[in-house]
């Protein structure tokens, strides 16, 4: 790669993860679901249909990145979206809706370690990597930011419809699609094109299992990380269900939701404050406000549960972004992609347990 202009590289990245997350659709899927008459334990039951998905589909989908290209990667994501959305608008019925879930899964697959790969790797090559904080903490703020949006216009998708909401899901990513067409691949995937396919396929799996057998500390930061993601994921989904039901206007639902996404901007803020404190200490701290967010939950008082997911959100964010830090600082760059993925890999084995549990805790 010649003449990589890093601020743009970066701003299609920013571009492409606001539009990524800001389907009001996708934000609003528990609440169109249970708007259509299904139940929370179905609603954890597709929920745990994503996570399996993903747990199949995760590594795979990282080797993919890092033998392919993270920006190939990235586009078959968009692809896998409007997947997701054609199926979720024109089909109906349950089947229909959990093989929705399986392609909205591979999505988050297919982005999950490319995005981030494909930016600490150029920022390296631009002699930036200390930005890389930076970047994931702005990145995470736009994310909380375009999903919080969405979930503020949660009700306008029911309003629309579940048909039209696909649709508008379906544009968007077809746009965002385009912005992904001009991003610039990185020069240690370029390297790798002279080789065989066997060859890159062997180098990649050999170097990820070799790298994560004898890195202890790296498996102990990625589980931490999941815990209190699991927890904030679950809480946020589930809390579009119970709000309303400790007797909330229709039209405060929106609100309340993104006032608890906001949590996570002022986690990514608080992200840049922390570089000094070991990510033990870091854990134990937001574990516990994640774990007082649960808790609150169960009050049925509205001002409490919204507090709860604040600080949940707050939490997860915190602990994500110094994880992310940490495990790219770590992870050699031929395999970088793929060893993130991990990441997601964990999570989503937490979830499968995690998901129909809290379905059926939740409905109680």
């Amino acid at each position: 790669m010649s003449g990589l202009n890093i601020k743009r590289q970066l701003g299609l990245l920013y571009i492409s993860n606001f539009m990524f997350n800001i389907s009001i659709a996708g934000a609003a899927w528990v609440l169109l679901l249970v708007s259509d008459g299904y139940s929370l334990v179905q609603v954890g039951l597709a929920e745990t249909i994503f996570h399996v998905v993903s747990l199949i589909a995760e590594i795979p989908s990282g080797m993919f990145a890092d033998i392919f290209g993270r920006k190939k990667s990235l586009i078959l994501s968009c692809v896998m979206s409007m997947a997701s959305a054609l199926v979720r608008g024109f089909y109906i019925g349950f089947p229909s809706i959990l093989i929705s879930v399986g392609f909205s899964a591979l999505s988050y697959n297919f982005i999950s370690g490319s995005d981030s790969a494909l930016a600490y790797d150029s920022l390296v090559e631009a002699d930036r990597a200390d930005k890389y904080d930076r970047y994931i903490s702005t990145q995470t703020a736009i994310y909380r930011i375009s999903n919080g949006i969405a979930t503020l216009f949660a009700g306008v998708a029911v309003i629309m419809g579940n048909r039209n909401a696909q649709i508008l899901s379906l544009g968007i990513s077809a746009v965002n699609m385009v912005f992904l067409l001009f991003l610039r691949e990185n020069k240690v995937i370029e390297k790798k094109s002279s080789d065989s396919l066997a060859k890159r396929f062997r180098d990649v799996y050999k170097g990820s299992f070799g790298f994560l057998k004898g890195n202890k500390k790296v498996a102990g930061l990625i589980f931490r990380n999941a815990l209190v993601g699991g927890i904030d994921v679950l809480l946020l989904f589930f809390l579009q269900a119970k709000l309303p039901m400790t007797g909330i206007p229709d039209c405060s639902l929106g609100p309340l939701l993104f006032i608890m996404s906001t949590g996570g901007i002022f986690g990514a803020l608080a992200a840049r404050k922390v570089k000094k404190t070991t990510l033990g200490k870091l854990f134990v701290f937001c574990i516990s406000l994640a774990l007082i967010g649960l808790v609150s939950e169960f009050t049925g008082i509205w001002y409490l549960m919204t507090i709860g997911g604040f600080v949940t959100a707050f939490a997860d964010d915190l602990i994500q972004i110094r994880s992310d830090i940490a495990l790219n600082q770590m992870v050699p760059a031929e395999q970088r992609a793929t060893l993130i993925s991990v990441n997601s890999f964990c999570f989503s084995m937490l979830m499968i347990v995690m998901s129909p549990l809290t379905g059926w805790i939740f409905s109680l």
